[in-house]
């Protein structure tokens, strides 16, 4: 059975143009001279094709199956091609000087841009070239594609592009490096976000896309970014998330387009600058703080959380402050108040507080885009790692040594090294136990001011209800406290040597005392800080109580800090374990008695030498390396650390004949050739164990 093929009848001139191909069709020899002489006919077909071509190619199609060859209707597409060209050509030019907006309203770009010479629209809302009319026009993109803008990272010298195109009648974007839109390999990827490319226009939307910024470099928006939030390189700017603060910003129109962004390495990043917002109203938010302030250890952590952009002005290093004791005492609810001044206070993606139950790549790369703002990691317990060599008090170690450094682990590339960022803030941490407690690395002490015990007084009914009442307020009602801070500190930027002097004398004061520590002295540098801050941030937030002495609050955290300190210091810790050994195994060391009693030395039977008298007396015990290095290694000390700590705290006997560690102490009833025999012992001075009898 026979298929008829009918000519569609869309409109009037399709109607005529099927009239006219069936008054020629009668002498289908002469078809193609007598189509392309019907000047009328052939107007009509080219208008129609550039409609839709594929209308007029079944059109010829018909004829053909009416006795047309395939010559003369190759012949007469030819023409009607090589016509619509010659129309476009006239066209071009107009369309240049058109907005590209007249003809896609909504698109996200400037109202002066314009497609780059040869490119049109299609008739379907695509992108085409006219090669000329000896070739066929090229369709580059079945929809519209712009640069809506150009990102510059000051600090990396790398170049962004936004790339925007219609879909599901709104536009979408997407941000890459400018390299993505120069090599066909990696533009073709983007086609995972969205963009309508192939391998096959993958090369004409890269020469597209090259003329089109070419044409439009004047109105396509130009953006500096940086991948850190906080302080600005020259000090001038504060991005708060995705806010820029400076000293202009009251003056600023809201309209106005920051003169600095934050692009984030990743999505990670940009998940954090997220959490830097506020929401709900400040009144309400400091209302809650007031009733909290009555709380020592609430109130200096977040007299410490809106102190942290303070850091490079006074010039401090960065430290670690952690609130420890069991659960359910309200810690976290504490920690979270003083996130809730910069921003969302909860722990979960779109926030800038986590947990320990990270990688220690990741708080390392999450540090470091920081400059001036705090870094939150709740629950000391949650830290593991990936490697069975370390342990999660090695993380919890070397993370606090690394916020102190300022600067995350370095790494290399296969090129050569991986670009390392400094950075400052303040660690703010919670756990069941003192951080220092996990690990008997001596280092740690010093760089964190511990507070041990429940934030809130005790738990009880009356506890609950107000830490119930902190959760439910900042839940509706965050990020306000820390950005106004940040403004006063913009705005008085000529008081800021005054700050720093003021810093000095209260550490000069603080750590005055001749009995204090090392440890001690470090944590004297971070209280002079906060101290100094307190009054900044009161003149910040003057709706902030005053009525409570900074001195009774300073001298109630301070004194305890110290203590827990102190308490443990690591000379004193494995101090302790030299003294338990000596009690708990007397027998084990050898003394002139033992000697007289017919015993010999042994290195094998005995930990070291006791020296004592006849009457009782003794001056040092003397222990042999391995005794003292197996007895260290035992409780997860160093050899090298522990000696190093007891000879600056001159807790080693060393008569002043050695420059080292130990000593050579005779063995007592030894002797060759009338020498007696000797041994290098690590001694400890009876004064060192004194104080723990």
């Amino acid at each position: 059975m026979e298929t008829t093929t009918t000519i569609p009848q869309i409109n009037s001139n399709m109607v005529e143009i099927e009239e006219e191909i069936k008054n020629i069709l009668i002498n289908p020899k002469n078809f193609s001279d007598d189509f392309i002489s019907n000047k009328h006919l052939l107007e009509l077909s080219v208008a129609e094709y550039m409609k839709d071509a594929h209308k007029i190619e079944d059109t010829l199609i018909y004829a053909k199956k009416r006795g047309i060859t395939e010559k003369a209707k190759e012949t007469i597409l030819k023409r009607i091609k090589d016509e619509v060209k010659s129309v476009r050509q006239q066209q071009i030019p107009s369309i240049i000087q058109s907005s590209i907006k007249k003809y896609v309203p909504n698109a996200p770009i400037s109202d002066q841009a314009v497609l780059p010479s040869g490119y049109y629209f299609t008739n379907a809302g695509g992108i085409s070239f006219c090669n000329g009319s000896d070739k066929d026009d090229v369709l580059i993109s079945s929809c519209p594609i712009f640069i809506q803008e150009i990102k510059h990272n000051k600090d990396t010298n790398i170049y962004y592009v936004t790339l925007a195109w219609p879909e599901d009648g709104k536009f979408k974007s997407i941000t890459k490096e400018k390299k993505c839109i120069a090599k066909k390999n990696l533009i073709v990827d983007l086609a995972s976000n969205g963009l309508p490319i192939t391998t096959t226009n993958a090369d004409r939307i890269i020469d597209y896309l090259f003329a089109y910024e070419h044409i439009n470099s004047h109105c396509i928006d130009k953006v500096t970014v940086t991948d850190k939030l906080g302080w600005t390189d020259d000090m001038e700017g504060f991005l708060w998330g995705n806010r820029f603060l400076s000293s202009h910003d009251h003056d600023s129109p809201p309209d106005n387009k920051p003169s600095m962004m934050f692009f984030g390495s990743d999505q990670g990043d940009e998940q954090i600058a997220d959490g830097f917002r506020s929401k709900g109203d400040y009144r309400t938010w400091i209302s809650l703080v007031n009733d909290a302030l009555i709380y020592p250890d609430v109130a200096f952590l977040l007299y410490a959380s809106l102190a942290t952009p303070l850091l490079p002005i006074l010039e401090v290093q960065n430290f670690s402050l952690e609130l420890s004791n069991p659960s359910s005492s309200g810690k976290t609810t504490a920690l979270l108040l003083g996130a809730s001044a910069w921003g969302a206070p909860e722990l979960h993606a779109s926030s800038f507080v986590n947990t320990w139950f990270a990688t220690p790549v990741w708080i390392g790369r999450a540090a470091s885009i920081l400059n001036g703002l705090p870094l939150y990691l709740d629950e000391t317990k949650l830290a593991h790692s990936q490697d069975r060599r370390d342990r999660g008090s090695d993380i919890v170690s070397r993370t606090i040594y690394m916020i102190t450094a300022g600067r995350d682990k370095a790494r290399g590339t296969l090129q050569g090294t991986e670009r390392t960022e400094s950075f400052r803030t303040v660690l703010f941490t919670t756990g069941e136990s003192p951080s220092y407690d996990l690990s008997n690395d001596g280092g740690s002490r010093a760089r964190l001011i511990d507070l041990c015990g429940n934030p809130f007084f005790k738990t009880d009914a009356e506890s609950k209800s107000v830490v119930d009442r902190i959760n439910w307020t900042i839940q509706d009602h965050y990020g306000h406290a820390g950005p106004r801070v940040v403004q006063y500190i913009l705005d008085h930027k000529d008081q800021w040597g005054l700050w720093k002097e003021a810093y000095r004398e209260a550490n000069g004061f603080l750590s005055k005392s001749e009995t204090m520590s090392p440890i001690e002295m470090r944590l004297g540098e971070y209280f002079s800080f906060i101290t100094t801050a307190i009054s900044i941030i009161h003149a910040a937030l003057p709706e902030l109580r005053r009525d409570r002495p900074v001195k009774e609050l300073l001298e109630s955290v301070w004194n305890r800090a110290r203590n827990e300190a102190r308490e443990a210091d690591i000379g004193d810790k494995s101090m302790r374990l030299v003294y338990d050994l000596l009690i708990n195994n007397n027998d084990k060391f050898y003394t002139s008695e033992k000697f007289s009693q017919g015993i010999k030395w042994d290195s094998k039977q005995f930990f070291g030498i006791h020296d004592i008298d006849e009457t009782g007396n003794w001056t040092f015990v003397g222990l042999t390396t391995d005794a003292l290095r197996e007895l260290l290694q035992r409780n997860s000390f160093k050899l090298d650390e522990i000696r190093r700590n007891w000879k600056l705290k001159g807790l080693l006997d060393l008569n002043g004949t050695s420059k080292g560690y130990q000593r050579q102490v005779p063995i007592p009833g030894s002797s060759y050739k009338s020498h007696m025999n000797s041994l290098n012992l690590y001694c400890i001075k009876k004064e060192a164990l004194t104080f723990k009898e």
